[in-house]
């Protein structure tokens, strides 16, 4: 009995020993990886969300403030993608004018019927991939370790900047440019759209999770998080009738006050939130 009460001790101190390496540590750095699932909340009836998702793959910095508090940074790549799909809640079939030449989504001041590779086209779907850099800015608030494990609560920021965005859509394209003509199904893959994806986000997050020191001062990390993105995905042109009839890409046919069918040119519209699984590594 003896023998199992100072084994069970000896046992405890070397744990101890050996999870307050990495306590001491004043700053903590390695390799993040990440995956999760995106929500946008429309703000716009004429497309409706059909879900997203996110990889992230990054360093990430944690500087010690205290033994229980902690300040987390450092750089991410995210790899998202979103859907949609159309017509939205109202109904509204959706179109835009493309060029097939140059692979580029019109916006509508950049129309030109008059060239051969101005296409009309129909959307019924579409998938966005987009590539961010994003830094991380979020408060730790942690345990003391418990042998070998420590649990924790971040809060804060990620803020995103644009790097790289394209489409691919599917839908119809018509064999003539005015909506009379023989409309056959068509897929279209990497096209782009200047100006409509705004090149910065942010969003709130709120996580918890868990460090396992499992060797001298390196960490195994696992967390989940909550993200709620407060900022437009997309620009507004909408309070401005001369840009919307200039700056947007995509439009709907309505009847005027005489019935007539016209072009109705609108933004599209999104907030993003995200649900993450994050894994680190930390020396």
């Amino acid at each position: 009995m003896k023998k199992f009460i100072y084994s069970i001790l000896t046992i405890s101190i070397s744990l101890s020993a050996f999870a307050q390496e990495a306590a001491d540590k004043k700053v903590q750095a390695g390799l993040v990886f990440g995956s999760g699932l995106a929500i946008q909340k429309m703000g716009k009836p004429n497309l409706t969300n059909n879900g997203g998702n996110d990889l992230t793959v990054g360093a990430n910095v944690n500087f010690s403030l205290s033994e229980t508090i902690g300040f987390c940074t450092g750089l991410e790549f995210d790899f998202e993608t979103m859907k949609y799909s159309a017509p939205g809640s109202n109904g509204n079939n959706v179109y835009y004018y493309y060029n097939e030449t140059d692979n580029e989504i019109l916006r509508s001041q950049n129309v030109d019927l008059a060239l051969n590779s101005t296409k009309l086209f129909q959307l019924t779907e579409r998938k966005q991939k987009l590539v961010y850099l994003t830094i991380p800015t979020m408060l730790t608030f942690r345990t003391k370790f418990f042998g070998y494990f420590r649990y924790f609560g971040k809060f804060g920021l990620r803020n995103s900047f644009l790097l790289k965005s394209h489409v691919n859509d599917a839908g119809f394209t018509f064999d003539t440019n005015d909506f009379i003509g023989v409309s056959s199904a068509k897929s279209l893959e990497n096209m782009t759209i200047k100006k409509e994806t705004i090149f910065f986000k942010s969003a709130f997050g709120l996580c918890g999770g868990a460090e396992w020191n499992f060797s001298g001062s390196t960490s195994l990390v696992a967390e989940l998080g909550y993200y709620y993105g407060f900022t437009q995905l997309y620009w507004n042109y909408d309070g401005n009738a001369a840009q919307v009839d200039r700056k947007t890409s995509l439009f709907s046919r309505e009847p005027n006050n005489d019935g007539i069918l016209e072009n109705i040119h609108y933004s599209n519209r999104a907030t993003q939130s995200q649900v993450m699984l994050k894994i680190s590594i930390l020396f």
